[in-house]
């Protein structure tokens, strides 16, 4: 067991990595392949395969065992690396992100479907402590390894993509030692129109807040004939998974609130740590004038305090069996970092900022790995891996809807800050770039980033207030096992709203 733990711990680093490494890499990434007006994409393009991968990966868990998904999920994840790696050009760059980011969602989907099929409900309290450490080191890590990674000999920024391998390939060895755990055989076939159709609804929603304002105008056909196919697709998805016989994503899970908050909850705190995470590096290189380096190191704050919360959480729910003070105080303090962050300037001290994204890091430490046990522990056995999965594909989401939509904000209050007959996205570049640019341009870029920044922390902080309220909501229910809120009953034992018909989320008739 000690074995396969450390080959999880190991999968989930390189899985959450992936995202967070890259941002610190932008600018140099910019400076060498060109295509400025892609560079969001390097970064949005494995969120969003991530997003619509986990899903998937987390049902076929539930029907063939968690272990060899996980090895293939790693080999994905190898190939993917390797591609963006040795990319020639930003598109070549961008197909290895999408590939990597399909594995990665088998990675977040299956370590923790792996671990909850080994252990009980509540000694996976420890193990959420340890996982929370490596999903959070690998999330605010992610700028200081990148910085010493862009700033190495040799490939420079492509250690980002190429570094990772051998971690992944030493992380597959030791889950191989994992028993091979099949569960019984699935009653219907796989939901193949359900899994497109939340892939379409999925995709088209980070597409349409990506190209929004950017490639075509709010206001034009392109965009309303986008947003048109995404509602269709969701409701088109929600209508298949009510009615398919072994669904992707099964209604009748979101009847348990513990779920449904979980879910909503991880959504929005994902959306909220982008901002720490993909646009603080970028503000310490482009407007404070560090390296990669040194912006890395600078990010310190938020990983240490996120590493000591994670850990505290998980002994502490292992200990007593309890898991609601965690997410509620959590959430507070993810809230008050938003505020502290969101009156940036170009010359916030650095003692204010350090201590906002201290603040930051204890927050998502202790709600965001937390959220994945909540929503496991709602569910009966055979839908563990789907509920991890729900709960990992709903912060990925955030995270991917957070990128989009503030990267769009971040885009326009550039535009309008950027001199006449200059464009923001020519004179966005390296640290050196902007350094070298004339005076005026220089100043120009760093108030109008900063100003956008500004904006994106401010939109963030109603987004955690949200969080907080929906996790204030949820019945504690404590982690003796999986099914203590369920009674007597076949009905019961497949959604816990009894109605009078049918149940309004699933659509089920009382049995």
């Amino acid at each position: 067991m000690p074995a396969v733990l450390a080959g999880a711990l190991a999968a989930l680093f390189v899985g959450s990595l992936t995202n967070t490494v890259v941002g610190i890499a932008l600018p140099t990434i910019a400076g060498e392949l060109g295509g400025q007006d892609q560079v969001p994409w390097v970064a949005s393009a494995a969120l969003l395969t991530m997003t619509v991968a986990t899903p998937l990966w987390g049902k076929a868990a539930d029907r063939r065992g968690p272990r060899d998904l996980l090895l293939a999920a790693l080999g994905v994840f190898v190939a993917g690396s390797l591609l963006a790696g040795c990319a020639p050009a930003m598109g070549v760059l961008l197909a290895g992100r999408a590939v990597q980011g399909a594995g990665a969602g088998g990675i977040l989907a299956l370590t923790n479907a792996l671990v909850a099929g080994l252990v009980p409900a509540r000694e996976r309290g420890r193990y959420t402590g340890w996982f929370g450490v490596s999903f959070g080191t690998a999330s605010v890590a992610g700028p200081l390894v990148g910085g010493l990674l862009v700033g190495a000999p040799g490939p420079g920024w492509r250690w980002c993509f190429l570094g990772v391998i051998p971690v992944a390939l030493g992380a597959a060895a030791l889950v191989r030692l994992a028993p091979h755990r099949v569960p019984a055989a699935p009653r219907a076939g796989v939901d193949l129109l359900g899994g497109a159709l939340l892939t379409a609804g999925a995709s088209g929603t980070v597409v349409l807040l990506s190209a929004g304002g950017r490639t075509w105008p709010w206001a034009s056909w392109p965009t309303a004939a986008l947003a048109a196919a995404v509602l269709g697709a969701a409701a088109a998805g929600v209508r298949q998974e009510r009615r398919a016989a072994d669904p992707i994503l099964p209604p009748r899970l979101f009847c348990r609130r513990g779920l449904t908050v979980a879910c909503a909850t991880g959504f929005l705190v994902g959306a909220v740590m982008v901002g720490g995470v993909i646009y603080l590096p970028q503000y310490l290189q482009v407007v404070r004038g560090h390296d990669a380096t040194e912006a890395g190191l600078l990010m310190l704050p938020q990983v240490g305090t996120m590493i000591v919360a994670s850990t505290l959480a998980g002994r502490l729910i292992t200990r007593t069996g309890r898991w609601k003070v965690f997410p509620v105080t959590g959430c507070a303090l993810v809230t008050a970092g938003a505020v502290l962050l969101s009156p940036l300037t170009p010359d916030t001290p650095a003692w204010w900022l350090a201590g906002a994204m201290a603040v930051l890091g204890v927050g998502t430490g202790l709600t965001q790995q937390v959220l994945v046990l909540v929503a496991q522990n709602a569910v009966g056995p055979g839908d563990v891996g789907t509920a991890g999965a729900a709960a990992t594909f709903s912060r990925t989401l955030g995270g991917a809807v957070g990128v989009a939509a503030f990267g769009a904000v971040l885009s326009a209050r550039m535009r309008s800050g950027t001199p006449p007959g200059q464009e923001a996205r020519d004179l966005l570049g390296t640290p050196e770039s902007v350094a070298a640019l004339p005076a005026h341009l220089a100043e120009s870029v760093r108030a109008s980033y900063t100003d956008g920044l500004s904006s994106v922390f401010l939109l963030t902080v109603p987004l955690a207030a949200a969080a907080l309220v929906a996790v204030l909501l949820v019945r504690e229910t404590p982690l003796e096992g999986r099914d203590q809120d369920t009674g007597p009953g076949p009905y019961r034992m497949m959604c816990p709203v009894r109605p009078r018909s049918r149940c309004a989320v699933c659509g089920q008739s009382p049995k």
